[in-house]
């Protein structure tokens, strides 16, 4: 009488534990979702932020029908993962309820019933189950979201979607860069976006020693000012960084709202600048010595 009021005070503990456990997954992961759709309509208001290259090849309609896509990933992804925390719970409380009875079972059965699981688990499944177990962790943690601009293996972009086994980076090209979940955990990247979207974009180029350090400076300044891509809560800025043998290195830097304006800040500032020390007879490099020109004679 007693084993059995013991064994039913541990199958209503073992029970309440898996109901409470139940409860909070679902709670943590319902507030995760929303809180990351909220971000996602917030940061689909200006489709830059979203973009690592601005085009206007997509028409409304297909811009409308992306940013769906992208909503509906996020929610399905969270969803998924809360079924499958669940079920991880659901299975633990089915493994606590025959603990009890283990001791009863034979000992040869229960090793080869161990073995049988490890086998497929370890060797069928493994690549499945580590993608799974780093989309969760990647999902819940806050350095790599849908919608962040990276700069990675060399591939820069932004990422379109976090499914439950990979991770899918969109590149300035269009190229969708696909990466399993299991790796993304791994890689080092630059979050270009982690904490805000406004970027310190800069320019480097040259001008000959003959040049006027000052007007250059004056003229860098501003054409980045006048860019309709410069965020004008601060003035540019402009640096000599190097003195190499032919030509004076310099910077001039200016901020952009997100990591596609600052694209084409610098594309601005570029095309600004030639147009400048054209017009201004502005040296870009010393002046090169023809050495078979003779010298003229007495």
């Amino acid at each position: 009488m007693i084993e059995n009021t013991n064994l039913a005070v541990y199958v209503a503990g073992i029970t309440l534990l898996a109901l409470v456990a139940y409860l909070w997954l679902h709670v943590r992961v319902t507030s995760y979702r929303e809180s990351r759709v909220k971000r996602i309509k917030h940061l689909l208001k200006d489709p830059e932020t979203m973009a690592a290259m601005p085009t206007e090849v997509l028409s409304d309609k297909e811009e409308l029908q992306d940013r769906r896509e992208i909503i509906k990933g996020v929610r399905s992804r969270f969803t998924i993962i809360r079924r499958t925390l669940i079920l991880c719970v659901f299975a633990a409380w089915a493994v606590a309820l025959t603990f009890p009875f283990i001791g009863k079972l034979p000992s040869t059965m229960l090793s080869i019933l161990i073995a049988v699981t490890t086998a497929v688990v370890g060797i069928a499944a493994r690549p499945l189950v580590e993608n799974m177990i780093s989309g969760i962790v990647i999902s819940f943690s806050k350095q790599l979201r849908v919608g962040d601009t990276l700069m990675m293996d060399s591939q820069y972009g932004t990422v379109e979607d976090i499914s439950i086994t990979h991770t899918k980076i969109k590149t300035w090209d269009w190229k969708r860069y696909v990466i399993p979940n299991s790796r993304m955990l791994n890689k080092e990247f630059v979050n270009l976006t982690l904490n805000d979207s406004l970027l310190w974009a800069y320019l480097e180029f040259s001008v000959s020693y003959d040049a006027d350090l000052e007007e250059v400076s004056a003229i860098a300044t501003r054409v980045a000012s006048q860019s309709q891509h410069h965020n004008a809560q601060e003035p540019p800025q402009f640096w000599v960084m190097r003195m190499d043998q032919e030509s004076v290195t310099c910077w001039v830097a200016a901020w952009a709202d997100s990591p596609a304006e600052a694209w084409n800040l610098k594309s601005d500032i570029a095309v600004r600048l030639i147009r400048e020390f054209r017009e201004r007879g502005i040296p870009t490099h010393m002046n090169q010595v023809h050495l078979n020109q003779r010298p003229a004679t007495a």
